[in-house]
């Protein structure tokens, strides 16, 4: 158990809150490229309980500011496009991407007014059909370049905005053993009862990979994050499941199958699941420039229920129903909550690092290793290695496992590298 100190150590992710500082020492995605067009060219964003307005001007620059004109405190998401930035719809003031107040129509011929006026902002980036942002202290780091992000192909991206604490999702990536109960087991009873005769089997089938009975578990502490194992059914050591495993990378991005999930804290209590998918070109197509971009709905329609009729909604349902922010100074955890207790330490050893003045871990800076970031993952078919999961990782073989390191807080001496 936890206390209350340390669970709001953990979870409260606004400015000046230790988690919060941590957070914005990397890039978050917050809408897709999409979303911003002739017909919608500003959005309202919350990310680490800040309100902002996302726009792009005419000549195409993104600009991430505080919501209200410094006149007189209008919603600028209501500002209209132009070359220079985006005006303010009720006295006409104009702010460019970094906040600077660049034209002020009313006021007298040569007064240097404008001048002393500025908006809070943030740097944006695109990428992979998404746009980011960060929110840290100059000089900013590299917008990592995951494989998927990069690679030539399919890409589409899906947000669902749901009612609860980022961490309470996060911590699910650390815990394999919920397969065998939220998806097969509860994700069996409501697909069976909810779903034709015809399709049960195909459900059950693709279950039953992850979802078998789980005899071992292992977490390996990496220079990005956490890889997670287990070993299901009748598997050995030489199943991909245990051999490669998949990637947590920190602090809040599951890389999994052919998709990063990014569990984006919008605020304490709110969290965008937004989940980049991706598959490769089929012969004669080419990469998608333009990158679908769906919000699903959390819920039932006309109901307060959330979706489970699909793995990630029993994901998401299972986040959502621990409540706002999860009472961890009452919980109990077993033996099979490893990967949770050495995730929780790891996320407070990156704290007191920034506490400290220094760079947590994952922070990239260096053009050469930014080039593309490419990590096991199993039964992933890699391009350019056609015809067999595994790619270059598939002579693998796991080293010896760091709970035990990260438990005693040796962990925190792992470097960058």
């Amino acid at each position: 158990m936890l206390s209350q100190e340390q669970n709001d150590r953990l979870t409260r992710v606004g400015p000046g809150t230790p988690m919060g500082e941590l957070m914005r020492r990397y890039w978050h995605p917050i809408a897709g490229s999409v979303q911003l067009d002739e017909e919608n060219p500003t959005k309202e964003v919350r990310l680490l309980g800040e309100d902002l307005v996302l726009f792009r001007s005419t000549k195409g620059v993104l600009g991430l500011i505080e919501p209200s004109c410094a006149h007189r405190k209008a919603n600028l998401s209501y500002g209209v496009p132009e070359p220079d930035g985006l005006r303010c719809a009720y006295h006409g003031w104009v702010y460019d991407e970094t906040g600077a107040c660049v034209d002020q129509p009313s006021e007298p011929a040569g007064s240097r007014f404008k001048d002393k006026v500025r908006l809070k902002a943030y740097k944006v980036e695109e990428l992979g059909g998404l746009i980011f942002a960060y929110m840290g202290p100059e000089p900013a780091p590299l917008l990592p370049r995951w494989d998927i992000l990069v690679w030539p192909g399919i890409r589409s991206t899906t947000s669902v905005m749901l009612p609860c604490n980022w961490l309470q999702c996060h911590e699910n990536s650390l815990d394999p053993l919920h397969f065998q109960w939220l998806h097969r087991y509860y994700g069996g009873w409501v697909m069976n009862r909810r779903t034709p005769l015809e399709q049960r089997d195909a459900w059950n089938a693709r279950t039953l990979a992850k979802g078998d009975d789980h005899r071992k578990i292992g977490f390996e502490l990496t220079e990005y994050g956490i890889i997670k194992r287990r070993l299901v059914g009748e598997d050995t050591e030489d199943a991909e499941n245990w051999k490669m495993g998949h990637p947590i990378l920190f602090p809040h991005i599951l890389r999994n199958g052919a998709t990063l999930q990014y569990r984006i804290p919008v605020d304490d209590t709110h969290t965008d699941h937004l989940v980049l998918s991706y598959r490769r070109l089929k012969e004669g197509e080419e990469t998608n420039d333009v990158v679908p971009f769906e919000n699903v709905p959390a819920y039932w329609p006309g109901t307060t229920r959330f979706r489970d009729d699909y793995v990630r909604g029993q994901d998401q349902t299972a986040w959502a129903i621990q409540g706002p922010i999860c009472d961890r100074t009452t919980e109990h955890l077993g033996m099979t909550d490893v990967g949770l207790i050495m995730f929780r330490r790891l996320l407070d050893q990156q704290m007191r690092v920034v506490e400290d003045g220094g760079e947590p871990m994952n922070v990239h800076r260096d053009p050469a290793k930014n080039e593309i970031h490419i990590f096991p993952v199993e039964r992933f078919v890699y391009p350019g290695h056609d015809g067999f999961t595994g790619g270059p990782f598939i002579h693998d073989m796991p080293r010896k496992p760091d709970v035990e390191a990260i438990l005693s807080g040796e962990g925190a001496k792992l470097k960058q590298g």
